[in-house]
């Protein structure tokens, strides 16, 4: 009894997470008649938020931008895993609510281990959506030029917080999807791979 006490309440606050989440969003994309999510995997600096950006312009979609969602429930950031541990459950009952309305979903956070994306392959199965993985990656000294430009003059469209510290306690923990992927190089011209997905996701 006192066990399903706690998770009562432990998914009403999740559910009350993802209300102040959703109502930052602002104006949502129109549904479709199958929707799709897309998980980006990267690291900070990689690019994942300026290809969420170029993406939806040309595939809309509620980009659900984990720097962003994060400073919505914390008003100074650590990026801890007491932080993930709220943070992203929110965002998995956010993103469901929005495939079950049809609205396709962008995922847009570093998504590095498999065990963190193993119940966002699930979330797609359940709710019929469409499941494309995309890695952004760069060189590692690229990312660093990149992370050290973010924080000399901030971009007002990045609302990233990690930072070279962030990067470097994070650059081990990649694992492969065991799913198929795609990837995009963001230090060269990702028109074409671009172009690609948005065909994928429109077919």
């Amino acid at each position: 009894m006192i066990d399903a006490r706690r998770s009562r309440r432990l998914d009403a606050a999740r559910r009350r997470d993802a209300d102040r989440l959703e109502a930052s969003l602002g104006s949502l994309p129109e549904a479709v008649r199958r929707p799709a999510l897309v998980i980006l995997i990267g690291l900070p600096g990689s690019g994942k938020s300026h290809f969420a950006r170029q993406l939806v312009k040309r595939y809309p979609a509620a980009i659900l931008d984990s720097d962003a969602l994060r400073s919505v429930l914390y008003e100074s950031p650590l990026h801890t895993d007491q932080e993930n541990a709220r943070l992203f459950p929110a965002i998995r009952v956010l993103a469901r609510r929005l495939l079950e309305r049809r609205v396709p979903v962008v995922l847009d956070a570093t998504n590095l281990k498999e065990s963190h994306r193993q119940p966002s392959y699930h979330l797609a199965r359940e709710a019929g959506a469409r499941l494309v993985i995309v890695r952004l990656r760069a060189p590692f000294a690229v990312m660093r030029e990149r992370l050290a430009k973010r924080d000399a003059a901030r971009d007002p469209l990045d609302r990233s917080t990690a930072d070279l510290r962030v990067l470097e306690r994070m650059r081990r923990d990649y694992q492969r999807p065991r799913r198929p992927y795609l990837v995009v190089d963001t230090s060269q011209d990702s028109r074409h791979d671009l172009d690609k997905i948005v065909a994928l996701l429109q077919s």
